[in-house]
């Protein structure tokens, strides 16, 4: 397999895993895929009209969030880009996350100047929403205020790369299955890496990360 092609099926894989693995009400993945995923970022969730709904987006906000958007992007795409060299295919895979993550947490501290205190909340209970248990335990936001312990955070960041990996090997071998075919196994992958997720969690903590997701949004 070519440096290129390599480079492109990473980025299709975690693109998916960033979906399905999180997605809490089994969606099928978006034919466009936004930052990082249009249900997988806090940018790529402004993006959808149903979100810039709920949280009663003014015109101006709007303007301003699309421009941050396509700053982030093209930045994003950059730094992609100096990954193509990396031979060890784990390790290119751990720093295509380590970018996500920082481009992520780098739009938070950009919106925050142009959201509102209710309205960022807002966007993060459907953040959580969409990328459902098994994202959330390895957050380190969501693991402070669920109070895991240090056994149920390790068991959280393998599960997740047990998800990860598993979806990576599951896309190398899915050439010849069609669209419908591949969306029905990740699905069911994804809705398997959720039980085990929440199976992590006590009753208390169960409730708490409900109450954190606010009332449903359907995207």
């Amino acid at each position: 397999m070519s440096r290129l092609r390599t480079y492109l099926v990473l980025v299709s894989v975690l693109a998916l895993v960033t979906l399905l693995t999180s997605s809490a009400q089994g969606e099928a993945p978006a034919a466009r895929q936004g930052f990082r995923g249009e249900r997988g970022s806090f940018v790529g969730l402004l993006s959808l009209e149903q979100v810039q709904k709920e949280l009663k987006l003014t015109d101006d906000q709007l303007a301003k969030v699309k421009e941050i958007g396509e700053k982030l992007r093209t930045e994003m795409r950059e730094q992609y880009a100096g990954l193509r060299d990396i031979q060890d295919v784990q390790e290119r895979r751990t720093k295509m996350t380590e970018l996500g993550d920082q481009f992520d947490e780098k739009a938070r501290g950009q919106l925050r100047e142009i959201l509102s205190r209710e309205q960022m909340m807002r966007l993060f209970q459907i953040r959580t929403q969409a990328r459902g248990a098994v994202w959330a335990l390895n957050n380190t936001r969501v693991a402070e205020r669920l109070k895991l312990t240090d056994e149920q955070k390790k068991k959280a960041a393998e599960l997740q790369k047990a998800t990860q990996d598993k979806m990576f090997e599951a896309f190398s071998q899915m050439g010849d299955l069609s669209q419908e075919e591949r969306r029905e196994k990740f699905t069911k992958m994804r809705s398997e890496a959720e039980e085990k997720a929440l199976a992590l969690l006590t009753a208390e903590q169960k409730e708490a990360f409900e109450k954190m997701k606010g009332a449903k949004l359907e995207l």
